[in-house]
């Protein structure tokens, strides 16, 4: 048996062939109703739940974001890059030229090279998967475009642009759809959302708590949260890579933010297909529900940053 195979504890009854399973002699996966034991003989492949069609939170409209940047730290570190991605088709993308903030005033001139090669830290096991150079201009030739397996969109390279510019048109677009209280997935909110806050007020615009109505940047939805609620027993990493990987989503080019965003809105729904205990919750209480549960996962890790994020004021080196 695989040392990361569970054996069943107790007798039991296969769930393939309706014969007794003594305890320790069979194996357990996934239900629709929970574990089912099975013959090692008639165990099929390791993996989540299978999906329903109940209704939940994960037919609705989401969108989901993520980030390229210099670092891990919120604070100091800038955004290279961003990515949008919604289960309605959108897809934006801006690559942030930072060199251009050499010339405004407004930001300073003690700018250093970006380090493109920082993904979302995973704080429980550590683990940072390289950016590629996603610098690349638009795409003339559209109709040989790669396909964005999250969207159905025709993947298109955005071309450098002004921070300021790129930061004011991604914020307007997140608020306007949380505005209308429709999830937002970031995978390890608390990365992606306190160094979007600090690069807004970096480059003197307000943040996104500033420009909803309730002074609030809610609902998100972190998968990365929501896996380990859902399956807190599983053995192996917690990455994007591995957790996609289990739930049978592509991740074509781990750690660019495009493919990085359209795999964690593919891994949301798929985690609330699975687990419909997830997905019957409002969307409001899923959002309060991760704060208690992120909470619970944090217990050994004293200093990890509040979930969804912790509002950091720029520091400039």
């Amino acid at each position: 048996m695989s040392p990361d195979e569970r054996a069943n504890a107790y007798d039991a009854t296969c769930a393939h062939c309706g014969e007794p399973v003594p305890a320790g002699a069979g194996l357990l996966r996934h239900g629709h109703r929970g574990w089912d034991v099975y013959h090692r003989e008639h165990a099929p492949a390791p993996g989540p739940p299978p999906p329903g069609d109940h209704p939940g939170w994960h037919r609705r409209r989401l969108l989901s974001l993520d980030i390229g940047s210099t670092g891990n730290d919120p604070a100091r570190d800038r955004i290279t890059a961003v990515a949008v991605r919604g289960s309605d088709g959108t897809a934006r993308e801006w690559v942030l030229d930072l060199g251009s903030d050499i010339l405004d005033p407004e930001v300073g001139s003690d700018i250093r090279d970006p380090r493109i090669g920082s993904d979302i830290p995973d704080p429980k096991d550590g683990s940072n998967i390289p950016d590629p150079n996603i610098g690349s201009v638009q795409d003339p030739d559209l109709g040989s475009a790669p396909q964005d397996p999250a969207t159905g969109s025709k993947i298109q390279h955005a071309s450098p642009a002004p921070p300021a510019q790129a930061l004011e048109e991604l914020a307007t677009l997140l608020t306007d759809h949380l505005a209308h209280h429709e999830l937002l997935v970031v995978w390890y909110a608390p990365h992606v959302l306190a160094t979007l806050h600090a690069e807004l007020l970096r480059h003197g615009l307000a943040p996104l708590a500033d420009r909803l109505p309730d002074g609030v940047v809610a609902p998100v939805c972190d998968p990365l949260v929501l896996d380990r609620h859902a399956d807190r027993y599983r053995p192996g990493g917690r990455s994007l890579p591995a957790v996609a990987e289990w739930y049978g989503v592509p991740l074509e080019r781990p750690g660019d933010p495009a493919s990085d965003a359209g795999a964690a809105l593919l891994v949301a729904g798929a985690i609330a297909a699975s687990y419909p205990a997830v997905a019957r919750l409002s969307r409001p209480m899923l959002h309060a529900e991760q704060v208690i549960w992120y909470a619970e996962q944090m217990e050994r890790h004293p200093d990890a940053p509040a979930w969804p994020f912790d509002p950091v004021e720029p520091v400039t080196d």
